[in-house]
């Protein structure tokens, strides 16, 4: 950890050091980021977890410094820590802009999902936003949002969500999945994965999925619920409908691609979406995708890659549903799969360089 160290002068050797910051652990999209930034001659990136003074302090000879989440920074269940945390971030981020340091920021979120600390994370989104030379955003629609919501248009860059191909184990086979699941070769799969949360949508999709007549389809929810209230709530939905499989609870990243080898298509019924790494995740093992008409999913899901419905039509995920199940299986996972094999990480990881670069030309 030396060569990163305060003590090291920017121009003791051709290397731009680069530091993602993320306290998410279980998606590894900064990882795999990371590794691509790292792979690349004259870049050499590290990651950590909580931005604070002291750790820029320590730091303060880096070029870059590209912060994820910023919600996730402040969260607490306590009013009192959370505003000390935000505190701590808005001071790290000051020390690392009069350090000269380039500070660059993706947007996963434009607001937490659960609604917790609104206006807190509101205040920390303005603050990253002002201070930040560089956005990094998914798509043009939510450069769109920015502006609209922020006024940010100075340095935003758009680079698409990357894949998860070799993310994950896989091992076996979509028969060997399917039985070590309980499911028979011929039913229609379709699967919720991930973690279970009221903005996503389960209990709507449970309502859509009953209004399917025929014991050929089978709806998959596997994942980790918030708390043991909503356990109650979609347990109590599911109840009297055989054809619905739960399966609560961590699903272990060895364990993940048998649910997506299994499935016909990867339902998505969120609420509110900005960016959905979801949606990467399922056409990296070739599953299509049903998503409402909002968001990132228009500008994620053509061809045979999903269908799409409209979020306030009270039939549209049920009509959405069935059309997945006449989607032709072959033409659909080749069509999701070419998708997800066109956002490779190193080609991604030049793109952001490029914009690190532009970013310090400006603020030299």
């Amino acid at each position: 950890m030396t060569a990163w160290g305060a003590d090291r002068p920017r121009d003791a050797d051709q290397n731009l050091r680069v530091a993602l910051i993320s306290t998410v652990t279980m998606n590894p999209y900064v990882e795999l980021l990371r590794q691509a930034l790292d792979a690349i001659p004259g870049v050499r990136a590290m990651s950590h977890r909580d931005l604070t003074p002291d750790w820029v302090w320590g730091h303060r000879r880096l070029d870059v410094i590209h912060l994820h989440w910023v919600e996730l920074q402040i969260a607490s269940p306590s009013r009192w820590r959370a505003l000390k945390k935000f505190a701590r971030l808005v001071a790290a981020l000051l020390l690392a802009r009069f350090s000269g340091i380039t500070l660059v920021y993706t947007v996963h979120n434009l607001a937490h999902h659960e609604g917790q600390n609104a206006r807190l994370n509101r205040w920390a989104n303005r603050w990253v936003f002002w201070l930040a030379d560089a956005v990094h955003v998914h798509d043009e629609g939510v450069a769109a949002q920015l502006a609209s919501l922020y006024g940010r248009r100075r340095g935003v860059y758009v680079v698409p969500h990357g894949n998860y191909i070799g993310a994950y184990p896989v091992s076996g086979t979509r028969e060997e999945a399917r039985q070590r699941l309980g499911l028979s070769p011929n039913q229609k799969v379709f699967l919720f994965l991930g973690q279970i949360r009221p903005y996503k949508g389960v209990e709507e999709l449970i309502a859509a999925f009953r209004q399917l007549e025929g014991e050929g389809y089978v709806l998959l929810i596997a994942g980790n619920p918030q708390d043991a209230g909503y356990v109650a709530r979609i347990e109590a939905a599911a109840q009297g409908d055989p054809r619905i499989r739960l399966r609560l609870g961590y699903v272990p990243d060895e364990e993940l691609h048998r649910y997506l080898l299994a499935a016909d298509a990867d339902v998505l019924p969120y609420r509110e979406v900005t960016t959905s790494g979801a949606a990467l995740l399922a056409f990296s093992f070739g599953v299509p995708i049903v998503a409402p008409r909002i968001g990132c999913f228009p500008a994620l899901v053509e061809g045979s890659r999903g269908v799409l419905y409209e979020s306030d039509d009270p039939h549209g995920l049920a009509r959405a549903l069935a059309q997945a199940a006449a989607l032709g299986r072959d033409a659909a996972r080749r069509e999701a799969l070419a998708y997800a094999e066109s956002l490779a990480w190193d080609g991604l990881a030049r793109q952001h360089l490029a914009a690190y670069r532009r970013a310090r030309r400006v603020q030299a």
